[in-house]
């Protein structure tokens, strides 16, 4: 890897023996014979006129600006909006005009080079990181309106930041990495062949890309939940350096780097929502412009991620849907322990019902969609009191269980609190039943008053309506999206000893209370519209063992009937024992299972 001291020796600006000829030639054999002569014989005005010359004239490499053909300029794609407060789009948009022959008067770019790398000494964020590239890119173009001293000055600044980015942990600050010392160094080594130390960054910066994106992936391309929100900007980078890397035979990743980016660009499309924004973001005004996307898909070797994106990415067309083969596709639901993230949808369709989950440490993130519609999105909150004393996380969420099939996406997340009780999260989502069962369990060791609440996040502008005198709400936006039925609390309003459901300010709020050792808190979300209109109705099931009925914190069961269908809900909440309810005979944990038309049990998912 080049060092800092090479890089200040290679540019004749760094170098006092420039002038007199004494300074090493930065010149790679592939520069002009003229421009190598007049180095040897130490003429610098000369030098700078011939390079500069060169540079306005030649035909390759081709231009930066003509890489992509897209409506947004490509350092814009999925920006940060931190980087969009301070500033950066402006800068981007004038050098890239700059680059398409914009006017432009000497002495305006003389200061404003000079006042950006002294700007450049507080310290190198995302902000400084994609200006930098944006001055790479613009360096041939700024070679007729720099003076020689200036843009040397700027170029040297340039290879002298990647160098030292290549130091630092990519773990850190994976986006500042991953464009300093290696998107900025591909750039520097696509515009300049013709200088030796330009040259030799584009290795630097194939292996910082490929390292970086080794470090940061789960393997199927899934950043970690810490880092999920530059899932998008990363993924931008990396197509940018895909289209420098045509220029070099072996690309600008590794073979098991290259995997890894299609695997990203999968996993983008999974983590994206029906308006084409990133899942946990912030809906952009520009959200629905995703050529970013279609440009990483065209580096994309599996043409199943096209077809993915067909169904995913807004404005494809109805024929154009109806043409893919949603049997053939891949898997839509991901859990992934690694990153502590999964996402758990019925199929591919940006119109179907989807939760995504992050897990770091003591904190859940949850976002609900369906019917097109953001229903919540942020941290799905729980209190748990034990005789009025409040309980913490004794550690952190850990996944316990994950199952994906036809029938159904389960997870299972637990974690530690104090005095020894633990709290489980459990989601179902079932695919063809168009039904996501959200549960909490509180598992402790010694009878005590359990008070629960839980409250899963609701968008602003989400209402809960309803029967007035029902426990069932419908989760209300532009439309009814979902009903949901708070299995363990009566159906009728006015009993209010084992608990309420209610929309505050916080979200969807369940609150539940019981003596006993353990507490099961289950929530049944339906986002089928045929069926919101038809009856329904939920009852808990008597639970038997060896002839005796058992108590609510052994085991509980709840039938749910909505209009014709109806599904059978266990949870083991002591150990695991042979139990019956409505006739049925299990040991298992846990088992949500639909009844068929002739009141046979078909289980959706059983965990042994």
């Amino acid at each position: 890897m080049a060092s800092l001291t090479a890089i200040k020796t290679d540019f004749p600006y760094f170098s006092t023996d420039f002038a007199s000829g004494r300074a090493p030639s930065p010149w790679h054999k592939s520069a002009p014979g003229r421009l190598r002569d007049a180095q040897k014989a130490a003429r610098a005005e000369k030098v700078w006129s011939l390079w500069s010359a060169h540079l306005a004239r030649r035909k390759r490499p081709g231009r930066l600006d003509r890489l992509f053909s897209t409506r947004r300029e490509p350092l814009l794609w999925a920006l940060p909006q931190r980087a969009e407060d301070q500033g950066t789009p402006e800068l981007v948009a004038r050098l890239a005009a700059l680059q398409r022959g914009g006017a432009t008067a000497q002495g305006t770019w003389e200061e404003e080079a000079s006042l950006w790398m002294a700007e450049a000494a507080a310290g190198h964020d995302v902000s400084y990181s994609l200006e930098a590239v944006a001055w790479a890119r613009a360096l041939p173009e700024l070679a007729g309106v720099l003076s020689s001293a200036s843009w040397w000055g700027l170029l040297g600044h340039l290879a002298a930041a990647s160098v030292e980015a290549a130091e630092w942990s990519v773990e850190e600050s994976p986006l500042v990495h991953q464009l300093l010392a290696g998107e900025l160094a591909l750039t520097l080594a696509y515009a300049f062949p013709e200088i030796t130390a330009c040259r030799k960054l584009a290795a630097d910066g194939r292996r910082s890309l490929s390292a970086g994106m080794i470090e940061l992936l789960d393997g199927e391309g899934l950043p970690s939940a810490d880092h999920m929100p530059l899932l998008r900007p990363l993924l931008a980078c990396w197509t940018r350096c895909q289209a420098l890397g045509r220029r070099w035979k072996k690309g600008c990743f590794t073979r098991s780097a290259d995997a890894q980016f299609e695997w990203a660009v999968r996993q983008a499309l999974r983590w994206t929502r029906a308006d084409g924004s990133q899942v946990f973001s912030e809906p952009a005004a520009d959200a629905r412009s995703t050529d970013w996307l279609a440009a990483a898909l065209a580096f994309d070797g599996d043409e199943d991620d096209q077809d993915v994106a067909t169904l995913v990415l807004p404005g494809s067309k109805k024929s154009e849907r109806d043409r893919v083969s949603r049997y053939a596709l891949p898997e839509a639901a991901s859990n992934s322990d690694w990153s502590r993230a999964a996402v758990l949808r019925c199929d591919w369709s940006h119109c179907g019902p989807c939760l995504s989950i992050l897990y770091p440490g003591k904190t859940v993130l949850a976002e609900l969609s369906a019917r097109r519609e953001l229903l919540g999105s942020g941290r799905w909150e729980w209190e748990v009191r034990l005789d009025g004393r409040p309980l913490a996380p004794a550690g952190e969420w850990e996944e316990t269980c994950w199952i994906s099939d036809e029938d159904a996406d389960f997870l299972e997340l637990e974690i530690e609190l104090t005095g020894g009780v633990r709290l489980q999260r459990q989601m179902v989502m079932a695919r063809d039943d168009g039904l996501l069962l959200l549960a909490d369990v509180i598992l402790g060791r010694q009878p005590a008053q359990i008070a629960y609440r839980g409250c899963f996040p609701l968008r602003e502008g989400i209402s809960l309506g309803g029967v007035p005198e029902m426990r069932e709400a419908y989760l209300v936006g532009r439309r009814r999206a979902a009903l949901v039925l708070p299995l363990a609390l009566p159906e009728w309003q006015c009993d209010r000893r084992l608990g309420t459901l209610e929309r505050t300010g916080a979200g969807l709020e369940l609150h539940q209370k019981s003596q006993g050792s353990s507490m099961y808190c289950p929530l049944l979300v339906d986002f089928d519209s045929r069926r919101m209109g038809r009856p329904r109705c939920w009852r808990r099931l008597t639970v038997a063992a060896e002839l005796e009925t058992q108590p609510a914190d052994v085991a509980v069961g709840y039938r749910v009937q909505l209009g014709r269908d109806q599904w059978l809900i266990y949870r083991s909440l002591a150990e695991r024992a042979n139990r019956t309810l409505l006739g049925h005979n299990l040991s298992s944990e846990m088992l949500v299972a639909r009844f068929d038309e002739t009141g046979e049990v078909e289980p959706l998912v059983e965990v042994e």
